[in-house]
């Protein structure tokens, strides 16, 4: 889900180009607040190079990967410039290195989940008052529901670079064969991961739709 499913949704260009603005928007939020949790989370246990290095912030251009950025945008997958760090300054070497890896993800998590609680506000008021009004405050919603969900879901896959495998890899021997294999491969298998997933008709961004649906009914449930 990106740009590319917006333009051949078969809405009006004037709607497409509010929803790619929307899309820019939302892509922008979550990524830079992944990028700041790593960053924060890291401060806290110890390590100050991310703050050093200017990315304990809340300014995206800091967090930007150009190609990342774009794939994000062009099609519901990417990555940001990775949070620069020094587990050695870290007080407990795994739980913190847990913390950092795991703060990105849950922070999309819950912001994901916020949204879908914004998305059943603007939903009734679209009912209750009027529609237009509330319209793309729901579409709005929806998107930055379904970015911060594809986040997550793509940054929990065990695969290096992502939150993943650092996870993972903490919890492992540093010559572990699969540590070693993905250090040397991760990039390689990430790509033909989502390439095969996208040649089989799989998307992240069905799993996103698939959670927010879930939480939205949860939220409803009994009305």
């Amino acid at each position: 889900m990106g740009i590319i499913s917006i333009f051949y949704s078969g809405m009006d260009f004037g709607a497409a180009l509010i929803f790619l603005a929307m899309w820019v928007a939302v892509v922008l939020v979550a990524i830079t607040c992944h990028e700041f949790a790593h960053a924060y989370a890291a401060y806290k246990c110890g390590d100050s190079t991310a703050k050093e290095r200017g990315r304990l912030t809340l300014n995206p251009i800091k967090h930007l990967d150009l190609f990342g950025f774009l794939m994000l945008v062009l099609v519901g997958f990417g990555w940001a410039k990775p949070v620069p760090g020094n587990p050695q300054r870290f007080r407990s070497f795994k739980r913190d290195m847990t913390i950092v890896s795991l703060a990105g993800i849950t922070v999309n998590l819950i912001l994901g989940i916020a949204g879908v609680a914004l998305c059943i506000l603007f939903q009734y008021l679209m009912g209750a008052v009027d529609y237009n009004v509330f319209y793309y405050f729901f579409q709005f919603f929806y998107l930055f529901s379904i970015i911060n969900f594809i986040l997550a879901i793509f940054n929990l896959l065990p695969i290096y670079p992502l939150d993943g495998f650092m996870f993972i890899s903490t919890h492992l021997k540093y010559d572990n064969p699969f540590v070693v294999f993905m250090q040397r491969n991760g990039m390689f298998v990430l790509i033909a991961l989502l390439v095969g997933l996208s040649l089989a008709g799989l998307y992240i961004g069905s799993l996103a739709d698939y959670i927010y649906e879930f939480f939205f009914k949860l939220f409803t449930w009994g009305w």
